[in-house]
């Protein structure tokens, strides 16, 4: 009658009282020729008898065990397929079929169209089933449009029929994917659901804790409308039954959800979606379209007051959080399966979070040893959906360790969720740093774009995220933008700009961090300030002070005592080449120059191979190695063409020479801070200066101005200078102190050696000059004579000795005894100055030599100048210069032509 063919390949069972019972083993169902749907290892089918006297049917039991039920999806309709692999006809069937042939009988015709409806319903509305249970039972589906399978299992049911038109009552239960759910109620019309048509429904399910209904009318070929409620008394234990998780979600709330399902072949919609859960609402509709090949699904859902330490528990994250969710969001996916709905996964609209925060935050290193680390608050942010193949847009803000940030930036949700690398936008803003990413990103969490970092103290900022370095000077104001790919152990930075304290500029290079940094780079710098590093006094901000003058107890003879920091030496290692444009240290400026740094365990090498300094140019070697608290220093360097004055004064505030210089020196020294340092320095220098001037003093007219004022010293005048075509001198360096033997000037009005010494630690000079200067134009004084007619010069030699601080030393006469009894020291400058002070006696006594001639340097300063090169080259007339001497001497008019100059012969000329 239902063309269904029945096979049994087991042992059969008959018993006929107290009714028509039969058991079966290994049985199998299918539609016709066709491959078995359903199979059972044993079947127990009972029957009463009189039932079948009085014209009803009543099954008294139906039992199957271990039945399996195989259901294939195709093209929208459900067809049978083997649930063994395929149940091929037995010799059962064909021996039955043979006999009906034989017999002239033809197949049994189904039950059909040419059939009645009327003979039919009669026949069914007369059969019962008074009891059918399922005993570990299986339901299997498969989709061959999108690939699902989904695998029931009925560990027990229960189903009651007393009349097969009547309704269906049903108890039991079942399992899917580990989760028991338990079903109880009623089936309206059982069999006009078989028929096509529609049944009422109320069903009651519990699993995991929760409990739920479904309840309305059941019309699989039409549309079937159904309400649904679930509640749940504990979310945490229903989400830790089905997710078998080993998580323990706590204090997660209860759970409620409500909607309307109405439900076509080929379309499922959701409206009046409530969700009271987490402790907020989530309301809204949804729909899923079966026409096409796979499930195409829409929502749009609406947040409110969803809990942030709620969401985080069902992720499985142990932190404990504060805030509310809310927003609206609109949701799409295809597919038959999860791995196929989210890779179709689509979404558009807002998210927001209010008033949050994070406690317990999972930090580690020395970041966990910080208070307040581990914790976020004023946690405030939003999300702006306009597609999971768009960025999405995110903005807000938080606090850390009671500093506030701002955050803002974009990534590409789809490409993430596909496991490729991702398109990030990330800025971060606060008063300690402020940071910025613009590229992809991996799901290892490697980075590879445009980064930017600043902040207005370094060494602040490593303090402050737990890695403080040693107190000193340097590591400022820093920033840092360019090329940045970073991966677990290296990262690597191209055409970067770079700035830190004094120094700017680009460069290109990486950063291994698999333990101590090391940097490799090339950097072209606008300006290098070595100050920070290699010098002066740390601020208490970590910037730089300017080291202290006049303090007792920090300077020594003009040199800060306090110790340097090297710590920035230590920080890291590095092979760098270095261009820059500019570099400075302290108060000497460096042009252009090439240097190669090589910093290992604390030792700096810098080669300089390219230097421009101060109009000059030179080449050098600076090693610097501080492993421990004292540094040690070498340098050795060669410069020719500096510019003598503005060098000397920025290194040594030594400013009273000009013109141009070559030096050299090598030289070590060791401290920890300045003042050790330089009264440690040894080893060798030397230098040349030509075409320049002693500032500040005229030695010629020093000499030759012999006064009383000289009892007290010479003192500089800013407007006297004495010019020279060479100075220069060779020093020995120990313990800070150089000396020198070689001392040479030769200048036009002047020749001079010297010896002495340099006393770097108390700058200090102490000096024993020797100078010739132009007493007289031919022998004692000058002789007349013809324009252009050469002459020897013969030179007045005065010992002078300069001694004091080399900024403003004392200058005066080699007399013994000149400074400590000045008086009787008068008398050797009467012999000294000759018949000059005779000549002075003469006007006013000796008791009034002072003030005659302190009148003579007045008259001095106002006098005629001699112009010693028109002499030389005979261009001045012999009276014209024999004026010019007695003024610039402070002679009475005619006093030289009492000497009979006139008659002196000449002399020959002098070679230089």
């Amino acid at each position: 009658r239902t063309g269904l063919r029945l096979r049994i390949d087991g042992p059969v069972g008959l018993s006929l009282v107290p009714g028509f019972r039969m058991t079966a083993e290994d049985v199998g169902v299918s539609r016709g020729t066709g491959p078995e749907f359903a199979a059972a290892r044993a079947v127990d089918f009972g029957l009463a008898w009189e039932g079948l006297f009085g014209g009803d049917i009543r099954i008294t039991h139906i039992g199957l065990v271990e039945p399996t039920v195989m259901l294939d999806a195709v093209q929208g309709d459900t067809v049978a397929s083997s649930a063994r692999g395929g149940f091929s006809t037995d010799r059962w069937t064909s021996a039955t079929q043979a006999i009906a042939e034989s017999n002239g009988e033809g197949a049994p015709a189904p039950l059909g169209e040419d059939a009645s409806a009327s003979s039919g319903d009669s026949l069914l509305a007369r059969v019962g089933i008074d009891r059918l249970t399922v005993s570990d039972g299986r339901i299997l589906y498969s989709d061959k449009r999108g690939g699902a399978r989904y695998d029931v299992a009925i560990p027990d049911l229960e189903l009651r029929l007393p009349v097969l038109t009547g309704p269906l009552d049903l108890a039991g239960s079942l399992m899917f994917q580990d989760l028991v759910i338990d079903v109880a109620g009623r089936v309206g019309a059982p069999l006009a659901l078989g028929d096509g048509g529609e049944s009422a429904v109320n069903l009651d399910l519990s699993a995991a804790g929760a409990e739920g209904t479904i309840s309305g009318t059941l019309a699989p070929s039409a549309t079937s409308q159904l309400s649904v409620a679930v509640e749940a008394g504990d979310l945490s234990a229903t989400l830790a039954d089905m997710l078998d998780s080993a998580v323990t979600l706590a204090d997660l709330g209860e759970f409620s959800l409500t909607a309307t399902v109405a439900a076509a072949p080929d379309d499922l919609r959701v409206s009046d979606l409530r969700i009271d859960a987490l402790g907020g609402v989530v309301q809204g509709e949804a729909e899923v379209r079966l026409a096409g090949d796979v499930p195409d699904m829409t929502a749009a859902l609406s947040m409110q007051g969803l809990g942030l330490e709620r969401l985080l528990k069902i992720a499985g994250r142990p932190e404990q959080a504060r805030g509310t969710i809310g927003g609206d969001i609109r949701l799409a996916a295809r597919g038959g399966d999860a791995a196929m709905l989210l890779g179709t996964l689509n979404a558009a609209g807002r998210v927001t979070l209010q008033d949050g925060g994070v406690d317990g935050l999972p930090v580690t290193g020395a970041l966990a040893a910080l208070p307040g680390s581990d914790r976020i608050d004023a946690l405030t942010l939003m999300l702006e959906v306009n597609g999971l193949d768009q960025p999405v847009a995110l903005s807000g803000g938080f606090s850390w360790r009671d500093e506030a940030f701002r955050v803002s930036g974009a990534a590409t949700p789809a490409l993430a969720l596909a496991g490729l690398p991702t398109p990030l936008r990330l800025r971060m803003e606060s008063a300690p740093v402020t940071a910025g990413y613009d590229g992809t990103a991996s799901a290892t969490g490697d980075l590879s774009g445009d980064f930017l970092l600043e902040t207005a103290n370094l060494r602040g900022l490593a303090a402050w995220l737990g890695t403080p370095i040693a107190d000193g000077g340097g590591l400022g104001p820093f920033s840092f933008s360019g090329g940045l790919d970073i991966s677990d152990t290296l990262v690597r930075f191209a055409e970067a700009e770079i700035s830190l304290d004094d120094t700017r500029g680009r460069g290109s290079g990486e950063i291994y961090l698999g333990g101590r940094p090391r940097l490799t780079a090339t950097l072209e710098l606008e300006s290098l300030g070595l100050d920070p590093y290699l010098g002066g006094v740390a601020s208490e901000g970590g910037g730089m002070a300017p080291t202290p003058r006049g303090n007792a107890d920090t300077v020594s003879g003009g040199w800060s005592t306090e110790r340097i920091d090297f710590s920035g030496l230590r920080a890291l290692d590095a092979d760098v080449t270095l261009s820059a444009g500019r570099i400075v240290w302290g108060d000497i400026e460096i042009g252009r120059s090439r240097v190669d740094l090589d910093l290992a365990d604390g030792r700096l090498a810098a080669t300089l191979s390219e230097i421009t300094l101060y109009e000059g140019t030179g080449q050098g070697r600076v090693t610097i190695e501080a492993a421990g608290g004292t540094a040690v220093l070498s340098a050795s360097a060669q410069l020719s063409g500096v510019s003598a004055r503005p060098f000397l004064l920025a290194a040594a505030d030594f400013g009273w020479i000009e013109g141009r210089v070559e030096t050299r020196f090598d030289i070590t020294a060791e401290g920890a801070s300045q003042a050790e340092l330089v009264s440690n320095l040894d080893g060798s220098s030397g230098f040349a200066f030509t075409d320049g001037a002693i500032l500040g003093l005229n030695i010629p007219r020093m000499v030759r101005g012999l006064t009383v004022d000289t009892l007290l010293g010479w003192s500089a005048n800013a407007d006297q200078k004495t010019d020279f075509s060479v100075l220069s001198a060779g020093f020995a360096i120990t313990d800070g102190i150089a000396s020198s033997s070689d001392l040479r000037l030769v200048g036009p009005l002047v020749r001079m050696n010297g010896a002495g010494q340099v006393n770097v630690p108390a700058k200090t000079l102490d000096w024993r000059l020797e100078p010739r200067v132009v007493a007289d134009l031919g022998g004692g004084v000058p002789v007349p004579r013809d324009k252009g007619q050469e002459r020897e010069f013969a030179g007045l030699g005065v010992p002078v000795i300069v001694r004091g601080p080399w900024d403003n030393p004392s200058i005066y006469p080699d007399i013994e005894g000149i400074l400590q009894d000045p008086q009787a020291a008068l008398k050797k400058l009467e012999t000294l100055g000759g018949g000059l002070f005779k000549a002075l006696e003469g006007q006013g006594g000796t008791t009034n030599l002072e003030a005659v001639a302190n009148d003579a340097i007045e008259r001095v300063t106002g006098g005629t100048s001699i112009d010693v090169q028109k002499v030389i080259e005979g261009d001045v007339d012999d009276q014209q210069v024999l004026d010019a001497v007695e003024q610039g001497f402070g002679l009475p008019s005619g006093f030289l032509g009492s000497f009979g100059l006139g008659n002196r012969p000449q002399a020959p000329a002098d070679p230089q």
